[in-house]
């Protein structure tokens, strides 16, 4: 294949940018670098801001990615961030759309969910509950409205991520927050009660179902892309303890608008994709703590 993903240095991106060139596929790696990320940028990265793409540029390839966003959940409620995920959005749906190229994959959130109980499957409702939800979900409904206008053979697919974590992944993120808390014996902090639950994905297990899902030769219009299984937040905290070997947990107020749970249906994505089979919570934790912390010295710590 030949592909464009956008977001290429961030956390997903770079990942998937790496995975498919390995594969031996042909990805064009664009980035603006807005968000910063600890993961060393792909070779010829393209630093340019989305909006600047055009038709004739995206019908060069076969394939678009696009995971290019702002993702902070609290910031989305400041002025500009919503406006800003929306217009990139709105951009590259609509280049794709005049272009030739003939798919295109748009990275959604399970925060379009909202509050809802249990496993969440994808024919489920909208229920935003942050600017950023309401901006994934706009997305979402965008790409419904331009899909007729696509010729035959040509697809919009969403996937709607969950926690993904791993390796590389920014400070600010709860996993990684928690263990170098813990290597750095600070307290973790833990939010309310700690028994809100998220679907936790560990990085290697997210690019395999992306994989799949790109080497399939149609798109989804809709699929999860989650582990299935979830964890409270006071479970992971105490996992991190345990990889860590020590450190203790402190509790502040809850989180306005907290949702209680996230948790992935993964029914459709095995019926068309296959089985995953998703690595151990304390296994991907010891993965992730070896390599932060032989990658780079944990933030705060001493340099």
């Amino acid at each position: 294949m030949e592909l464009l993903i956008t977001g290429a240095a961030g956390f997903i991106g770079s990942a998937l940018t790496q995975a498919l060139r390995t594969a031996g596929h042909t990805v064009a790696a664009v980035d603006d670098l807005s968000v910063t990320s600890p993961r060393p940028h792909p070779d010829d990265l393209q630093i340019r801001d989305v909006r600047s793409l055009t038709p004739h540029e995206l019908g060069g390839v076969d394939t678009v990615v696009h995971l290019a966003a702002h993702k902070s959940v609290p910031a989305s409620f400041d002025v500009g961030g919503f406006e800003h995920n929306v217009a990139v959005d709105r951009h590259l749906i609509h280049a794709f759309a005049a272009s030739n190229a003939r798919r295109l994959l748009l990275a959604s959130s399970c925060e379009v969910y909202g509050q809802q109980a249990g496993a969440l499957a994808e024919a489920a409702s909208h229920a935003p509950r942050s600017p950023y939800a309401a901006g994934k979900a706009a997305t979402e409904h965008l790409a419904d409205i331009y899909r007729p206008r696509l010729g035959e053979g040509r697809h919009f697919g969403i996937v709607r991520f969950f926690n993904t974590f791993g390796p590389h992944e920014d400070g600010d993120a709860v996993v990684p927050a928690f263990l170098d808390a813990a290597t750095e014996d600070r307290p973790l902090t833990i939010e309310g009660d700690g028994n809100q639950s998220r679907d936790l994905t560990h990085i290697d297990d997210a690019i395999t179902m992306l994989t799949r899902i790109l080497n399939a030769p149609t798109l989804l219009p809709v699929v999860n892309c989650g582990s299935g299984r979830g964890v409270s937040i006071r479970a992971l905290a105490d996992a991190a303890i345990h990889a860590v070997g020590r450190g203790t947990i402190t509790h502040t107020a809850a989180r306005p608008n907290e949702i209680s749970s996230f948790l992935a249906s993964t029914t459709l994505f095995t019926r068309v994709y296959g089985h995953i089979e998703h690595r151990p919570l304390d296994q991907a934790l010891a993965d992730t703590l070896y390599q932060r912390t032989r990658a780079w010295t944990p933030a705060g710590a001493s340099r």
